[in-house]
């Protein structure tokens, strides 16, 4: 019976995982950004500056993925590196006026074409979606890291 959660459960993050990287293919189509690209362009223009492991702990990726993608939404002119402080080898990021203006239009956009129709889902269940979720995840993992 366990083992049948524990598989009920992998497969439906599996599903989740295959919706995001469609959902990522759409966004990169219809909006010239990725889903990773996304996620961090909002999280440094929700922090005046943020640094680059900051910014790889926050969204849960790894640095050289983030630096791809600060590579690219530096090329957009969504973000610039700056060195500040007395460590000069801590690189930060900071958000221009046209990365603002466009992770305003992103944050508009997705608040009326999410991922999932939320019409379907009740507001109320949306808290204990992301209760069950922060569960799995926060059981994981301990697990995960002897794994890796």
């Amino acid at each position: 019976m366990r083992t049948n959660i524990c598989i009920k459960t992998i497969l439906e993050i599996r599903k989740l995982s295959r919706f995001l990287d469609k959902y990522s293919k759409h966004l990169n189509n219809t909006y010239n950004v990725t889903l990773p690209q996304m996620l961090c362009l909002h999280e440094i223009s929700i922090r005046e500056s943020i640094n680059l492991t900051e910014l790889t702990s926050s969204i849960n990726l790894n640095n050289s993925a983030v630096t791809g993608i600060v590579d690219r939404l530096e090329a957009k002119e969504f973000v610039h590196r700056i060195k500040k402080g007395e460590d000069r080898r801590t690189i930060y990021l900071e958000i221009t006026p046209e990365g603002k203006e466009y992770a305003a239009h992103l944050t508009k956009m997705l608040s009326g074409n999410c991922l999932f129709d939320t019409n379907k889902i009740g507001a109320s269940n949306f808290d204990h979606i992301l209760e069950a979720l922060q569960e799995i995840t926060h059981t994981l993992d301990p697990e995960i890291d002897k794994i890796v």
